[in-house]
């Protein structure tokens, strides 16, 4: 490979390293020899002259484009950091598009939830949540599909990312998809892919799906009861063939992943419906978790809440170290529809507004009921159709979670349950800049 880019040229801050032809590395980016001196040299600076000409396997490498240079790419790992490998023919790239390219690839990565759970971070003491923990856990060390249920706000992904980084696959990766989230029209090309040309918009190199990108991990489909019909059909060849067909391909590509599915409905309901394919519903219900609601396990209301307590202490930089007794008999008593997620945000609005030791009942119960919630949003009235009032507090909700994440899409998409994607075009929909 003449004239290769200099390893001054490259100012993008990621891990990588460049391979030619021949399988032998070429140039490696700063931050890669920042980041695996400490493991290939101890602790001294790595030189470059030391890794030119290693060779590297191309093992499970894919065939893509790079501003339309046909390219072989893959994000592997190396310890604990992730490197984009690339293989390129000649000096075909410039060091800023090569850049580019990898900036764009890093933010669809950020965008995913991280998957660093296990199961010590599922908190309680109750004997039903001990009880689930240990089955969990017994189910991680298989490679079968696991049907998660439950209310909502039970912590079902949680369990998902326990359950991958406790299986074999943990060092692979853990990709998750909100069905829910994801318009019908898109759901194919975002979890299956596309080829080049697929639709009038397609990137001209393509795009590998979800599916893709959990190869060798672990596939989390959260609100599978929302999965389209023509979808169910696909993702039941997928769990029977391994394989997958990427929208306006031609041919199958072989996949080894592992199906972790979620949902907060009742799959044999709507099967009896005719909204759910039986086929698919008996493929994933291999292995049923029921996740029990936060009032079928009341023992861990006061753990949970201390946890809660003791997070938002470090995150608003408070020093609460006691309940009054108001609340402790409230948050014993209270249905938690919500469950955890609803007293994860109940103690976040305490602790925020809190100036000393003790959180009180009155500061995590300054909270309006939903009527008087509608009634005060701006825009809404009496005269407002319910598609006007839906809107107006969709709205609302949106540019509250902005606000409270300052500015992070990421965050705040987090904080209104919905993928990322879903936040994007509702932001445009509603002109919210």
């Amino acid at each position: 490979m003449e004239n290769m880019i200099r390893l001054s040229e490259i100012t993008i801050e990621n891990a990588f390293m460049i391979v030619n032809e021949k399988d032998e590395i070429v140039t490696i980016s700063p931050l890669f020899r920042k980041q695996f001196s400490k493991y290939l040299t101890h602790n001294r600076t790595l030189q470059l002259t030391e890794v030119m000409g290693r060779p590297l396997s191309k093992k499970r490498f894919f065939f893509s484009h790079i501003f339309g240079i046909p390219c072989l790419i893959k994000l592997d790992r190396i310890k604990q950091f992730r490197v984009f490998i690339i293989l390129i023919k000649n000096n075909d790239l410039q060091a800023s598009e090569i850049s580019s390219f990898i900036s764009n690839q890093m933010k669809e990565k950020q965008s995913e939830k991280p998957h660093s759970f296990s199961f010590s971070h599922i908190i309680g003491i109750s004997p039903t949540l001990k009880k689930m923990k240990e089955l969990a856990a017994r189910i991680a060390t298989s490679s079968s599909t696991v049907l998660i249920t439950g209310e909502s706000g039970t912590g079902k992904e949680l369990f998902a990312q326990a359950i991958h980084n406790l299986s074999a696959r943990k060092t692979e990766p853990f990709v998750a998809v909100n069905c829910a989230a994801i318009p019908e029209e898109l759901f194919e090309s975002e979890v299956f892919g596309y080829e080049e040309g697929a639709f009038s918009g397609a990137k001209k190199e393509g795009k590998p799906g979800k599916i893709e990108l959990a190869q060798n991990g672990t596939l989390f489909l959260d609100e599978i009861s929302e999965l389209p019909m023509q979808a169910q059909g696909k993702l039941l060849r997928v769990l029977q063939e391994r394989e997958i067909e990427r929208l306006g391909g031609i041919g199958k590509k072989y996949v080894d992943i592992r199906i972790v599915a979620a949902t907060n409905k009742d799959l044999k309901s709507l099967v009896n419906e005719g909204r759910f394919r039986e086929d698919l519903f008996y493929r994933l219900y291999v292995f049923d978790l029921k996740i029990p609601s936060l009032r079928e396990r009341r023992d861990d209301i006061l753990p949970l809440t201390f946890h809660f307590i003791e997070h938002y202490n470090d995150a608003l930089s408070r020093n609460i170290k006691h309940i009054d007794d108001k609340l402790k008999s409230w948050l014993l008593d209270y249905n938690w529809p919500g469950n955890v997620r609803e007293l994860k945000a109940a103690i976040e609005r305490g602790v925020t507004l809190s100036d000393g030791p003790i959180l009180s009942y009155d500061l995590v119960h300054i909270t309006q009921t939903p009527s008087a919630v509608i009634e005060d949003a701006p825009g809404i009235h009496s005269q407002s159709t319910l598609e006007e009032a839906v809107q107006q507090a969709e709205k609302t909700a949106i540019q509250l979670a902005l606000n409270r994440a300052d500015g992070d899409r990421t965050e705040a998409a987090a904080q209104l349950n919905i993928h990322l994607a879903s936040l994007y075009r509702k932001m445009a929909k509603y002109k919210i800049k």
